[in-house]
């Protein structure tokens, strides 16, 4: 009976497992520059080394994803109004929307649809608090769509 050794099976098995934790940084990488680039191109580095700029009144963010992640966002918000849009791109296309908004000492956070109507159409709170800002919603994402061309 032939011994089989197990040394240059464990070698090739740790090669193997290398190559393809390299296969998965360099795939990470290509698909996360290529949905962020054109959004950390609209908004540069500042001198903090973050991507956020200020216009006007309001301030505009790009936080790429992480390392190994695919989640990241953009943001615009009005910190003298106290509410904020957050956008998160999907990596194969679309976006996820969130409205944050500051009220009688109140934080209230909630998803949107691509049509800035709620997710959770069930919940009456969260509806109300849509209707009554829905002008600032569509200001903040005609604001955000003119720097990221999100449309």
């Amino acid at each position: 009976m032939k011994r089989v050794k197990a040394k240059p099976i464990m070698i090739t098995g740790i090669i193997l497992i290398f190559l393809l934790f390299g296969v998965w940084n360099l795939v990470w990488l290509i698909m996360t520059n290529n949905r962020y680039n054109g959004f950390l191109e609209a908004v540069p580095k500042s001198k903090f080394g973050n991507h956020t700029i200020k216009k006007d009144r309001d301030v505009y963010n790009v936080s790429k994803p992480g390392y190994l992640s695919f989640t990241g966002n953009l943001g615009i918000n009005n910190p003298e109004e106290g509410y904020a849009l957050i956008i998160w791109p999907l990596i194969k296309g679309g976006y996820e929307y969130g409205f944050r908004v500051q009220k009688e000492g109140k934080v209230y956070e909630f998803y949107l649809n691509e049509q800035l109507k709620p997710m959770d159409e069930d919940n009456k709170q969260v509806a109300k608090l849509v209707q009554e800002f829905k002008p600032e919603i569509a200001e903040l994402f005609e604001k955000a769509n003119s720097m990221w061309e999100l449309e």
